[in-house]
């Protein structure tokens, strides 16, 4: 029996036991999304949209109340790599999981018990029809995968790439409509990333320029950045003794921070 020929990536060949696992992205996904979300939920909310907040303004008229603005925008900026890296786990876990169904129950299930907590912390309300967690984004580009695969092994007599394009359109359109956190942007990260699934390279390349697009204003394109910790993992899930941590933390620090803001900024339910 012949050998079998397996590419082998300049970061295998270089730290073939190093690299970045499943588990090590999902932890740098967790910490800057948590980052940006203090600079969002907290200081840019109570800086832009409530800055007559009492407590809030009391804040600015100190000596140091000037740097609130720049480390608002620097939190946000050391954020911005967050959602990219979540799209490429999200790739990953759909190419790997033994379970589509529980995979996408999961990311539905988290997206409803998400959804009050989202609203309190980016709307201020309870219910805000308008806008949906991310949670939501995560499961149309998981639909799309189910679709664009099922395209790739039978055509229906049409070529791939057209049922790829139109499930792709179908996909920005239902993230548009539902008001999904990134919409239509969100699904074409997700497509790229899943359609380069066979070459790190250009899983990187796509990671770096449509992040840097995605998030070009105002945080001066930082999404970028998670170009590198992609670039780096090593193909190993890694230990995922927390696993349930990682959906739960995402309504349970939002529902945090929006305390936090209410509490320590005086800023009301709108």
């Amino acid at each position: 029996m012949k050998n079998k020929i397996t590419h082998v990536t300049w970061t295998e060949r270089v730290w073939p036991e190093r690299g970045l696992n499943g588990a090590a992205l999902k932890w740098i996904a967790m910490c800057s999304m948590f980052i940006d979300h203090i600079g969002a939920v907290v200081l840019e909310y109570g800086l832009y949209y409530q800055g007559g907040a009492e407590r809030m303004d009391f804040l600015l008229e100190q000596s140091w109340g000037v740097f609130l603005y720049p480390l608002s925008l620097l939190l946000r900026i050391l954020g911005r790599p967050a959602f990219l890296i979540y799209c490429f786990l999200l790739v990953e876990g759909f190419v790997h999981t033994r379970d589509r169904k529980k995979y996408g129950r999961n990311l539905l299930l988290f997206g409803l018990i998400s959804e009050i907590p989202f609203n309190l912390a980016v709307a201020n309300r309870v219910f805000d029809p308008m806008y949906q967690n991310v949670f939501f984004e995560l499961f149309i580009g998981f639909l799309i995968l189910c679709w664009i695969e099922r395209a790739e092994k039978r055509t229906y007599g049409l070529k791939e790439m057209d049922l790829v394009c139109l499930y792709t359109f179908i996909g920005c359109g239902a993230a548009v409509l539902a008001g999904a956190d990134y919409n239509a942007v969100g699904i074409l990260i997700i497509v790229f990333l899943y359609r380069f699934r066979n070459s790190r390279r250009k899983q990187t390349v796509a990671a770096g320029v449509l992040g840097f697009i995605e998030t070009l204003f105002p945080t001066l394109g930082a999404g970028a950045l998670a170009a590198v910790p992609i670039w780096f993992y090593n193909g190993k899930r890694g230990k995922q003794q927390a696993k349930f941590l990682f959906y739960w933390f995402y309504p349970l620090h939002l529902f945090v921070l929006f305390l936090i803001r209410w509490y320590f900024l005086g800023i009301p339910l709108a």
